[in-house]
């Protein structure tokens, strides 16, 4: 078995783990979202006394997007303007979803009234919850990036990877998709949310693999690595 092959069969759905580095305990997981068990993996560690991170506080900021563009606009990273709104949304726009079952990695492009009407409709499950909409510039494009502890390896722009860089340093979530926004070469951060294992590139798993490198290293058939 090829150590990529091995590293596959270990980055299993769901699979949680713990890395002790720089004094602290980081929990790698695919979904770090509020109840989740990597969630709760975090405010155990955090009531161990443990230094955690991302501590469940961040956690929740983070995946909530008007939250996670607020703080990361005092940080001074540049984001998005967005507005918070249960019925209407100025197009053309990206429109985030903000009930319980919302992740911000789902988000919908619309152009036009009609069909943002549609979007609406099903995001807010016919109006019972919020919804939070960017308005696009024209010519504007969508650019997902993921970021494997702050570092990508699939987009070599200087400036995504410096913003990508800077959102991990504020949420310090190990693994994790930025949306952006792009126009005429300026980058600004529409939202943040988790990534599955199985969507990682190779040359991704392989970073994520580095990090993990003493979970890698015992790693036998039949053993259990995970937490």
């Amino acid at each position: 078995m090829t150590a990529h092959e091995r590293k596959d069969r270990v980055l299993k759905e769901d699979s949680i783990f713990k890395v002790s580095m720089d004094d602290s305990m980081h929990v790698v997981s695919e979904n770090h979202f509020y109840k989740s068990e990597a969630y709760y993996t975090a405010v155990s560690s955090e009531m161990s006394g443990i230094n955690t991170v991302p501590s469940s506080g961040q956690v929740i900021e983070a995946y909530v997007v008007p939250i996670c563009l607020e703080k990361a606009k005092l940080s001074g990273i540049e984001v998005s303007d967005w507005e918070i709104s249960y019925q209407y949304a100025s197009t053309p726009c990206v429109i985030y979803g903000l009930n319980y079952f919302s992740t911000p990695s789902e988000f919908f492009v619309v152009k036009d009234e009609e069909t943002a009407k549609d979007v609406i409709k099903h995001v807010t499950n016919k109006g019972k919850y919020p919804f939070c909409y960017q308005k696009l510039p024209q010519g504007a494009n969508m650019v997902a990036v993921t970021s494997v502890f702050g570092k990508t390896v699939e987009n070599d722009d200087p400036e995504v990877a410096r913003m990508v860089s800077d959102v991990y340093r504020l949420f310090r979530i190990p693994l994790f998709s930025a949306i952006l926004i792009e126009h005429d070469g300026k980058y600004s951060l529409s939202s943040m949310g988790p990534v599955r294992y199985s969507k990682l590139t190779r040359r991704e798993k392989h970073l994520l693999g580095e990090y993990l490198q003493s979970r890698w290293a015992p790693f036998t058939e039949g053993e259990k690595l995970n937490v």
